[in-house]
């Protein structure tokens, strides 16, 4: 079907387009042929309106013969044909109307003393060239909605990408903290056994609430840092009071979306390199505030100066900052900042769009 039978504004715009065509008859008819207003009135703009559903026809040839270099010769000999023979048939009508207008004996109808064969060169003139602008007008749409085609398939390339990406990225995370939480219930289970279950009961609770979220994508900020706590719970029964929590979340902040355990790699930095190499051990604090349009996470921990640092992959880091960039694009960033005695990791990310009017 063509579109512009499925879309009003269209089918508007070639109902106007073509009664356009009645008014330029209609001035035509006037002083060419000496037929009164009115009755030149009534005869063009029925009959172009009657040439507005003869001219779709022009839809079907226009897919039927694309448009290129190479066919533009055969387009124009065919769309010449075409309407030809389409505005031959309109005149024909228009005789038939001429006809039945002087014999319906209304005086303000009357066409005067011209002869339908006057009228019908006229008639094939303006009917074949309403046709090819009408033809000229399907290639332009048609040229229209490739471009857009191809733009949205652009788009939707571009999405399946950046979600592989994310997916790709999100599965490297759960190996990488597995591996960490089963390394620290190692350490337990030949000293404190009754610690090590417990810490194995509370890993079981994280993973089915992070695998339940995880597969959402994206989450609230105050539940990713409630799975960070959860985390932080495990790690509390090995380090024990060596390791203090603290997390401030303003309510404008906590609403913001962020991927789910964007911040885990964080905290298992922290703990790893940071409190496991104190003997005082410190506190993790996380906290997130809103900051105009972004919110700002900010993971601080303590650091022994004097102690030799652990040496680690970076993937905790990557990782983070590639699921920013993957879902954020340029929107976010993650700055890191480290003393002597204090490493500081600033997330920053978009605020949720449905509290921009917050604060």
């Amino acid at each position: 079907m063509p579109p512009v039978l499925g879309e009003r504004p269209r089918l508007l715009v070639h109902l106007l387009a073509w009664s356009l065509v009645g008014v330029i008859l209609t001035a035509l008819l006037h002083p060419l042929l000496g037929a009164p207003w009115i009755a030149a009135a009534v005869f063009s703009l029925p009959l172009a309106l009657a040439a507005a559903p003869a001219s779709l026809s022009g839809f079907y040839l226009s897919r039927a013969l694309p448009l290129t270099p190479e066919s533009a010769l055969r387009v124009g000999a065919t769309t010449v044909s075409a309407a030809l023979v389409t505005a031959g048939v309109w005149a024909a009508l228009g005789h038939l109307w001429w006809l039945a207008l002087n014999a319906s004996r209304v005086a303000e109808f009357s066409l005067g003393p011209a002869q339908p064969a006057a009228v019908a060169p006229r008639l094939v003139t303006v009917g074949a060239m309403g046709y090819i602008v009408s033809m000229a007008m399907h290639y332009v749409f048609r040229a229209y909605e490739r471009a857009a085609a191809g733009e949205r398939s652009v788009l939707r390339a571009e999405i399946a990408a950046r979600e592989a990406e994310l997916r790709a990225l999100r599965a490297q995370i759960d190996p990488h903290f597995l591996f960490n939480s089963l390394n620290s219930i190692s350490g337990l289970v030949g000293v404190d056994p009754v610690r090590a279950r417990s810490m194995c009961q509370r890993l079981g609770d994280f993973l089915r609430d992070s695998l339940t979220l995880g597969g959402a994508g994206q989450i609230p900020l105050h539940r990713e840092i409630a799975l960070v706590r959860q985390y932080l719970e495990i790690e509390q029964v090995r380090f024990g009071p060596r390791l203090m929590v603290g997390s401030s979340v303003s309510a404008h902040a906590g609403t913001a979306m962020v991927p789910a355990l964007l911040l885990q790699p964080l905290v298992e930095n922290a703990v790893r390199h940071g409190i496991a190499g104190l003997v005082e051990g410190g506190t993790v604090s996380i906290v997130a505030e809103r900051a105009g349009n972004a919110v700002v996470i900010v993971v601080e921990n303590p650091r022994d100066p004097d102690a030799r640092a652990r040496k680690g992959t970076g993937l905790g880091l990557d990782i983070v900052g590639r699921r920013l960039r993957a879902a954020f694009r340029d929107d976010a960033s993650m700055v890191v900042e480290h003393t002597e005695t204090r490493y500081r990791v600033v997330v920053t990310v978009p605020a949720n769009p449905a509290h921009d009017q917050g604060d």
